[in-house]
């Protein structure tokens, strides 16, 4: 595989809530989608469709949810050959809740997923990748694959959201690019101002660092400069996904060459045509759509 891909999986049942719930009773949705969801889960589909093999390293059984990952991962391209079977495992399951504004609340359960465990791996499946990306959810398996990824001299991109504060630093001094949220780069660094932020982060790793900000577009410090790639204005329908996508951008960049500001505007351009559909694998953009749309 080119690019092998771990991290909390996740089946999404996105409603689109009511302005107007009349609980304890029935309501009528406009729309209601089952997805696969989860940054981890989410990335691979999106570095498929920009044309990277990629595969997903999780456990799955043969219950219904482990069957609709599965077939969600499948239906964008994402090889099931990483995948090995656990009595009883299955993904997650997430309610996300989505208003006329396209903002997002979730609710999820954990009940019955299990994370990879790293005396599972078989290093050999590293002879031919050349990225690994991971979450900051599966924490133990995640640690153990950057560890190898450092070994072997791969690119390795980490989706860090938040956690304790020394899991979060030695993941960020591990992997060779580090994506934080504002809300976790603070965490991280006890800074609030989002440039002081990636300040500090590069003082603290020698990893390539860029802070995302929502709306407000990503930082980054380059030849002790900060740049900000600013978000591109599109009419937003939902915001499910959109930084998952952002990292799945990044990570295809990085492969294709692109330097840091190339890698930046490429993911957030990326990111916003997930934005403009219901559902974070509704769009998932192609390298083709994206050399004819990004200028």
């Amino acid at each position: 595989m080119e690019v092998i891909v771990s991290g909390l999986n996740v089946v999404d049942l996105l409603v689109a809530t009511p302005t107007k719930v009349a609980y304890g009773q029935k309501t009528e949705c406009e729309k209601i989608v089952v997805q696969g969801g989860a940054p981890a889960g989410n990335a691979a589909c999106g570095l498929a469709s920009l044309g990277h093999e990629t595969a997903y390293l999780g456990y799955l059984s043969d219950n219904t949810l482990s069957q609709i990952a599965r077939a969600e991962l499948a239906n964008h391209g994402v090889k099931d050959v990483l995948f090995k079977h656990k009595d009883g495992a299955s993904p997650a399951i997430a309610i996300v809740q989505i208003d006329d504004q396209g903002e997002r609340t979730v609710l999820y359960s954990m009940n019955g997923y299990t994370p990879f465990e790293p005396a599972d791996v078989d290093e050999s499946i590293f002879d031919d990748c050349k990225l690994l990306l991971v979450d900051g959810y599966d924490v133990t398996i995640n640690t153990h694959l950057l560890k190898i990824a450092n070994d072997k001299g791969i690119y390795s991109v980490l989706d860090m959201e938040t956690a304790e504060e020394s899991v979060m630093k030695e993941m960020v001094q591990l992997c060779s690019h580090a994506i934080l949220p504002l809300e976790g780069a603070q965490k991280l660094t006890g800074k609030e101002d989002i440039k002081d932020c990636v300040v500090a982060l590069d003082k603290m790793t020698d990893a390539e660092v860029v802070i995302t900000d929502g709306a407000n577009g990503s930082y980054a410090i380059e030849n002790g400069e900060i740049i900000h790639q600013p978000a591109f204005k599109v009419k937003v329908v939902d915001t499910t996904g959109c930084g998952d996508s952002f990292h799945a951008a990044y990570a295809s960049a990085l492969l294709q060459g692109m330097d840091k500001k190339e890698r930046m505007k490429y993911a957030s351009f990326f990111a916003s045509q997930v934005a403009q559909h219901f559902g974070g694998r509704t769009f998932l953009p192609s390298r083709e759509f994206m050399k004819a749309n990004l200028n």
